[in-house]
């Protein structure tokens, strides 16, 4: 059983320490290239970087329209 527990707490600490890199590289990524994606989950388009793919935002409703959203 402590084997187990051992085996998940390394997972955890690997879990955070590359969250804790995605999240280093993602800011300081210019987010030059981005595009439009739908989300099933939430019934939503979002901005998104093509790079590093962080979610931007919102896109206005120019971009919709100019991606066939609306």
């Amino acid at each position: 059983m402590e084997n187990i527990r051992s085996m998940v707490n390394d997972i955890k600490n690997n879990i955070k320490s590359l969250t804790d890199e995605l999240t280093e590289i993602q800011s300081k990524c210019p987010h030059e290239h981005t595009s439009l994606r739908y989300y099933e989950d939430t019934k939503s388009v979002l901005k998104v970087c093509d790079d590093c793919g962080k979610i931007i935002g919102y896109p206005t409703n120019e971009e919709l329209k100019e991606n066939d959203y609306l």
